[in-house]
């Protein structure tokens, strides 16, 4: 183990669950104003020196790359007696965003040189008792767990402790890898609805009951209050609630999506439940919180008179806040978010176009929401780190912010899960039952890009030997046909972009897949054997790129209509959408007969590119001709332009918006922010 945490143990509670929230507390005592905290926990937790909020958010990690972080907390110590009070939350149940390992809290404080306090069996602890432990219905399988918090149940941690107990954690520790988040208030929020309610009837979970309440707007005036055009949040004298039926709710809109933390601020004449649902648009005229199993909602029980309360161990992403309030009237004084953002700085860039500004603003914003302790595809549903998704946030960022070595903390925490088949996990840190194998290749392609923007060997260097166990593990399954075959096993997902034929199909199988080769994962590998070859001499690398172009072109060029196909299954070619064009284009395995790509996009019998993929498309119309930007601009306000002129301040998952996926598209999706990519590269003096 490090210097650091000499004195201290991993400790927990005697009787450990998933879902578990647990408490921690220790006197130490200081003769200066001068103390360090160092803390790690699994799974998240929110620390306090005598009272004063310190910080929430464990770097998420691995047993062999566990990080701790440092805090200097002299400023908040007196001379004398102090006190460290840690609520901690334990997830224990594998998901996209955690992997299950053995719950634990790992702390020391450090004053003057010596250690003053540190984790073991002699701190006290006991289960949390606001928050609920154990069973609990899931946000969504990629987020896990949802929450109720009991405020009824709020003491001064004095009652019910007792000694914790050592566990067997064994770890490597690191200090944390960039940057701590920031925290930010929400400015702009207003109040937007308001009225009562009646409820169906009562469901199984709170996400159910707010999705089946009946609703009914009444204005504000007539409730008691004084007409005002606008209604910002915080209000100083707070907004009167009353009505009829079985409670009353109130609508917040933060005025652009964000990420972070619940801020409640509210008084009520009686002890009652306020179910708070949470979602980035209102196309059902109320935050729409129940999806297909997945509950977009937590439960606040509230206690009789002011409750004050702020959410710091699930950080959720939203435009809107909708609470219900369960009894006859309530004062709102605030339901607001406090943002958590990574301190990216800015790129200066002045786009002289209104339209594409508002693009590029919202593209940004777009990234930065999906930028915390790593990537996030999306803050609201998931906030997973996948490599493709993250490699198109790498590339895109280079040119928006000046941080390349956040990219870096980010392929460093990919690398640390590669399995024992050479492919990468699905997400990380986690153990999902499949993976994508296409997206280990994205992989390969963000630490050559990496390397090509930082110039960085070291780091090049540590990354080498994952990239090269990805090309062996897709090198080891050639055949002899000179084309690696789809990955046809239960624990293997072949997907490529949300698009037919392209999606990979079902994600969990019983059964192998027949037989068969896909373009996009050979053209990918092609274009990771050639990343990588630029870098390294390794004459194996330029063999097999010969003999893969070769094999490509024979097997799934079809001539007669100058494209490649997206199938060949049994000798028979199928299927053919822009994405293979696009990376034969990028790949330059462009056979003689192959129309020019620019009309292939034109051709309305190929399966079109998601946004995912846009890249692709844009980089290989630029590669064939750069005079191919205009049309690449003018397809950027084809395809973005209503994503900012309908009022969203980000670009979505899809171009289907919010209605795809059965009604659970994300409108902040990281993969998106393709237009500041192409506006800062190669378009600053045409817009």
């Amino acid at each position: 183990m490090n210097k650091v945490f000499s004195k201290s143990k991993w400790i927990w509670l005697k009787e450990c669950k998933a879902n578990q929230y647990a408490d921690f507390i220790v006197k130490f005592i200081v003769t200066e104003k001068d103390a360090k905290l160092r803390i790690s926990a699994d799974s998240d937790y929110e620390a306090y020196v005598n009272g004063h909020f310190v910080y929430a958010g464990q770097y998420p990690d691995y047993p062999h790359y566990k990080i701790y972080d440092e805090f200097d907390v002299g400023v908040v110590c007196k001379e004398g007696e102090n006190t460290l009070a840690v609520r901690c939350r334990y997830v224990g149940e594998d998901t996209s965003t955690y992997r299950r390992e053995q719950a634990g809290l790992l702390f020391e404080i450090e004053s003057l040189g010596r250690i003053v306090a540190y984790s073991g069996e002699h701190i006290l602890s006991r289960e949390d008792l606001c928050y609920r432990s154990g069973p609990m219905e899931k946000i969504s399988p990629q987020l896990g767990f949802s929450f109720l918090y009991d405020s009824t149940k709020e003491d001064d941690w004095t009652e019910g402790f007792s000694k914790s107990v050592a566990v067997e954690k064994s770890c490597e520790l690191f200090p944390r890898p960039n940057k701590r988040l920031v925290f930010e208030e929400c400015r702009g929020a207003v109040l937007v609805s308001q009225g009562d309610f009646v409820l169906k009837r009562t469901m199984p979970t709170a996400a159910e009951t707010a999705a089946n309440a009946y609703l009914r707007h009444i204005a504000l005036d007539e409730m008691g209050n004084t007409f005002a055009p606008r209604c910002p949040l915080p209000s100083g004298n707070g907004y009167r609630l009353q009505g009829a039926g079985d409670g009353v709710y109130a609508l917040a809109d933060m005025g652009e999506e964000t990420a972070g933390f619940v801020c409640l601020d509210f008084e009520v004449p009686c002890d009652c439940d306020v179910i708070a649902a949470f979602g980035e648009h209102l196309d059902d005229l109320r935050v729409r919180s129940y999806i297909d199993g997945r509950n977009f909602a937590f439960t606040y029980r509230a206690h009789r008179g002011r409750n004050v309360w702020r959410g710091n161990l699930r950080r959720l992403g939203l435009r809107y806040l909708q609470l219900y309030f369960l009894c006859e009237r309530a004062n709102l004084y605030d339901c607001r978010v406090l943002a958590c953002r990574y301190p990216a700085k800015r790129k200066h860039t002045d786009i002289r176009d209104g339209l594409y500004r508002k693009i590029y603003e919202n593209g940004v914003r777009t990234l930065e929401n999906c930028m915390h302790e790593h990537y996030e595809d999306c803050p609201w549903r998931e906030q997973a780190l996948y490599a493709m998704d993250s490699r198109n946030q790498m590339l895109f960022g280079y040119f928006v912010f000046d941080d390349p070595l956040y990219a870096q903390s980010n392929l460093r925490l990919m690398s640390k899960g590669l399995r024992e088949d050479g492919l990468l996990e699905l997400c990380f840190p986690a153990r999902v039952g499949v993976t994508i194998p296409s997206f280990s290749l994205y992989f390969v392609f963000a630490v050559v890009e990496n390397y090509e923007f930082t110039e960085d060997k070291a780091f090049l260097e540590e990354m080498m030997p994952t990239v090269h166990a990805i090309l062996g593990a897709f090198e080891r399954r050639r055949e002899e046909r000179g084309l690696v075959p789809v990955f046809a096993e239960t624990p293997y997902w072949n997907f490529y972009e949300w698009k037919d034929d392209l999606d990979g199909g079902a994600i969990f199988r019983g059964e192998p897949l027949a037989p068969r080769y896909d373009s996009c994962l050979n053209l990918l590998y092609l274009y990771a054997l050639q990343k990588t070859a630029a870098l390294c001499a390794n004459a194996a690398y330029g063999k097999e790129i010969s003999a893969l172009k070769y094999a490509i072109v024979r097997e799934f060029f079809d001539a007669g209509r100058g494209a490649f196909s997206t199938v060949s299954e049994n000798g028979q070619k199928r299927g053919f959408a822009q994405l293979p064009q696009a990376l034969a284009v990028m790949t330059g395995c462009v056979p003689a007969g192959m129309r020019p790509f620019g009309e292939l996009l034109e051709d309305a019998t190929l399966t079109s590119l998601s946004l995912s993929n846009k890249i692709w498309a844009y980089e290989a119309l630029l590669k064939a001709d750069t005079e191919n930007l205009g049309f690449v601009l003018r397809d950027i306000e084809k395809t973005f332009g209503g994503m900012v002129t309908c009022g969203d301040t980000t670009l979505y998952e899809t171009e289907g918006g919010a209605a795809d996926f059965h009604l659970a598209g994300s409108l902040c999706h990281g993969w998106s922010a393709v237009p500041c990519y192409i506006f800062q590269r190669y378009a600053k003096e045409k817009i």
